[in-house]
């Protein structure tokens, strides 16, 4: 007996009360759908996100009567399923009728609603309409408490400008009130597909599958189920559960139930399966795990799921000492994994359009492509399609999941946390079974969100209700075999109070000398002229999220430029401007803009006009670049003390002139995309000094469980583009290991070094600057790395 599913997705009638003239608008679109694009389609609004208004669509917030309307016949339904109309999201405050009855009221834009409809359907002629209320109208009526705080309370440091969002009470994408990549844009749609589901009587509905432990010569299994029936009495029924290599059945075992609810623990010889591995330490092995149910041994109903048998724990302490004792370090089946990966934003402001993008499957394609082994998905956005976690578990790229809160400080009244409970619940039974997650965290920087606004006051970090207790208890209740974390980076109250609430990097040296806990995990974004130094000081293990703040790589891609050109030639000059931590804020491009300058003129001892645009790209987006890459390439000689990184970010959410992401929307390569895409490489040689002004050595990391034999050669370039070899050697580089493999004497003036080594037949490369040079020695440099490396026609800052 199968689910069957009618979809509803496609054509629907949308209409509002247009905010512009108070008249009702009527308008076709196809759900799933945000409304914005049809806005634009019907040519009510010309730019839903313009790059330089922040409350361009404000009046469209205030709508309170978005009413999407379908018809649909029911004449062929199966008289003894269950009837379900299912909405897999729906952003957000919303009231659902079926021939005008009212059969639902929705919170949540992140998870499905689900509404009994059996006995409710006519054969022909069915009204289902959705009216989607005003988000903003609606938070009115659950007003912040004193403790409660949002990331539009903190301010940028520079004119700070505070003042309260609506967001606290809303379970809805927290990059929609405006980030520093993404603008505002308070949307509403039907953002996910819409279906009637027939459920029959007889059925699996729930199934959790785990491994428990691996050993020399077993592995330990889990399967725990919740099987739906109408039959009163169980003395017939049986369980089958196997284990599915293509058609190969390498464990099958039948057993009678006595309960709908039950579990099979078991185990399978270690020589007998292929674990699961993430990139560079095997294959991401799959199989398929089937689940029967029998009655008088004949088969009722089937359940099947992809399953990638490993083990991945967490092993970590809420902070390091002094001394350097403390942990951060993933270990899957037994083996401790240095972290390569990225911070993943969601791809588009729209989560209709996001879905879409991220189907297509370019941006992960380019996760890949970067060698990267690790995903974080950022709790600012939106919980992925799984989509995302097939292609990983595919791919063997390792997912690190936030849950959907980002630099706030929740509220923990009952009702709310019950919302959040019941969130916590679907998500983690969605994605449970996939071998790629590796962990869930409580939030995103919500610990860090305390002390930029309520410092002085006697909250600590251990009072968040909802990462400490109810996102917590979710996960072991329901996802017992997972590792969880708190927040990223999580605050230790100790920790907390030693380092005065501000982040670690922002406390000042004397603060730092007299602490004793550092976060095991930080977000680690110091001021770009201080970075290298602050680099070789971090305590913290694990490196959450990093790279340049204050500045970032510029878009390569005219269009983009043309888009912000006029702000762009207004600002260049400017002083600092208040800023509200929004791109489409004057203020935010000043920071960037003057940050940009100073180390232009530290690094180049040239400061650009605006008419030098194109020499102002190529140069913030090579010393951009090179932080991004010491930062890997530092902390990759550093294992064990240093465990891994995770660089901010990848894409671009929506055209932007600047922005932390190393593609922009359209996936136009940024330079620090190539640099990064060196570093990671899972057999890499780097030239690195381990001190702020010390020597810089030539080191091997082996991100592999295979040990390596490497021959390598150093190629020296001087200012004038002489070369000569300087180095080269041959060395047995350990499997999953780093080390120093030679020291090199270093020129005075700056020197370009072409690394380049062969392991296993194939050719790899890489690169290090003894110095900055000059600008133009710099292009001719950049040049020489890219006809070396095999990417010097897809540099787009020198076209």
């Amino acid at each position: 007996m199968k689910t069957i599913k009618h979809s509803f997705n496609g054509e629907w009638n949308l209409t509002f009360t247009n905010p512009y003239n108070n008249e009702k608008t009527s308008m076709m679109v196809n759900v799933p759908c945000n409304v914005e694009p049809y806005l634009v389609k019907n040519g009510i609004v010309e730019d839903y996100m313009p790059c330089d208004d922040e409350y361009a669509m404000a009046r469209f917030e205030a709508v309170d009567d978005w009413t999407y309307t379908v018809f649909f016949d029911a004449d062929n339904i199966n008289s003894d399923y269950t009837q379900n109309i299912v909405f897999e999201g729906i952003d957000t405050i919303a009231d659902i009728y079926l021939n005008s009855e009212f059969v639902m009221h929705c919170e949540n834009m992140h998870i499905a609603y689900r509404i009994d409809v059996t006995g409710k359907l006519k054969e022909k002629n069915n009204e289902l309409k959705v009216v989607i209320r005003s988000s903003e109208l609606w938070a009115r009526e659950h007003l912040h408490d004193m403790f409660s705080s949002s990331h539009g309370d903190c301010g940028s440091g520079h004119g700070e400008i505070t003042y309260y969002d609506s967001q606290n009470y809303l379970r809805k994408a927290r990059h929609q009130w405006g980030w520093d990549n993404s603008p505002r844009l308070i949307t509403s749609g039907i953002i996910r597909s819409v279906y009637l589901e027939e459920i029959p009587p007889c059925r699996f509905e729930e199934v959790y599958l785990y491994t428990s432990n691996i050993t020399e010569n077993k592995v330990d299994l889990g399967a725990n189920w919740i099987y739906k029936t109408n039959e009163k009495y169980l003395l017939n029924h049986k369980i089958r559960l196997s284990v599915v290599d293509k058609e190969k059945i390498i464990y099958t075992e039948t057993k009678p139930i006595v309960f709908i609810q039950g579990s099979s623990k078991f185990s399978i010889d270690r020589e007998d399966v292929k674990l699961w591995w993430p990139a560079g330490f095997g294959e991401p092995y799959l199989y398929t795990v089937r689940l029967e149910m029998l009655v008088d041994d004949k088969v009722i109903d089937t359940y099947e799921e992809a399953f990638g048998i490993r083990t991945l724990k967490l092993l970590r302490t809420d902070d390091v000492l002094e001394d350097g004792t403390g942990e951060f370090v993933f270990v899957i089946n037994n083996e401790k994994v240095f972290i390569r990966g990225t911070n993943w934003k969601v791809l588009d402001p729209l989560a209709s359009e996001a879905d879409k993008k991220l189907k297509e499957g370019k941006a992960l394609e380019e996760v890949k492509n970067l060698n990267c082994n690790m995903i974080r998905i950022w709790g600012g956005g939106i919980y992925e399609d799984e989509f995302l976690f097939d292609w990983c578990d595919r791919n063997g790229i390792m997912v690190w999941q936030d849950f959907m809160f980002a630099c706030e400080v929740p509220p923990t009244d009952e009702w709310f946390c019950r919302l959040v409970e019941k969130e916590a619940k679907y998500i983690i039974k969605k994605y449970r079974n996939h071998a790629s997650l590796a962990v869930w965290c409580g939030d995103n920087e919500n610990d860090e969100c305390l002390s930029w606004v309520n410092y002085f006051s006697s909250a600590l970090p251990s009072h968040s209700v909802i990462t400490r207790t109810i996102l917590k208890n979710a996960v072991v209740h329901y996802d017992p075999y997972r590792s969880y974390v708190d927040s990223s980076p999580l605050a230790s109250d100790k920790n907390y109070m030693q380092r005065g609430g501000a982040p670690e990097q922002f406390s000042s040296s004397e603060n730092r000398k007299k602490m004793t806990h550092f976060q095991s995990e930080t977000h680690f974004y110091p001021y770009p002229l201080n970075y290298s130094k602050d680099l070789r000081e971090l305590k913290s293990i694990f490196l959450g999220e990093t790279g340049p703040i204050m500045v970032n790589a510029a878009a390569v891609n005219q269009k983009t430029f043309e888009r912000e050109k006029e702000r762009c030639k207004r600002l260049w000059d400017s002083d600092y401007l208040p800023s509200t931590i929004v791109h489409q804020n004057d203020g935010y491009f000043t920071c960037w803009r003057n940050t940009g300058k100073d180390l232009c003129k530290r690094y180049f001892n040239e400061e650009f006009s605006f008419d030098e645009w194109k020499d102002y790209v190529i140069a913030i987006n090579v010393l951009c670049a090179e932080m991004f890459k010491d930062i890997i390439e530092y902390c990759r000689i550093s294992r064990w003390s240093k465990s891994g990184v995770l660089w901010w970010s990848l894409m671009d959410m929506w055209p932007m002139l600047f922005n932390y992401s190393i593609m922009d929307y359209e996936f136009n390569k940024k330079l620090p995309y190539f640099w990064i895409q060196k570093s990671q490489q899972e057999v890499c040689l780097m030239a690195v000094r381990t001190e702020e002004g010390g020597k810089i050595n030539l080191y091997a990391a082996n991100d592999t469980l295979s040990e390596h034999t490497v021959e390598y050669s150093v190629t020296e370039y001087d200012e004038n583009l002489n070369s000569k070899v300087i180095a080269t050697g041959k060395v047995l580089q350990e499997k999953n290991s780093s080390s120093l493999i030679q020291r090199i004497f270093e020129n005075e003036k700056p020197s370009l070094w072409i690394i380049k080594w062969k392991t296993e037949g194939k050719e790899y490369t890489n690169h290090a600057f003894t110095k900055i040079p000059s600008y133009n020695v710099m292009k001719k440099w950049i040049k020489i790395i890219g006809k070396e490396g095999n990417f010097e026609n897809e540099i787009l800052e020198l076209k």
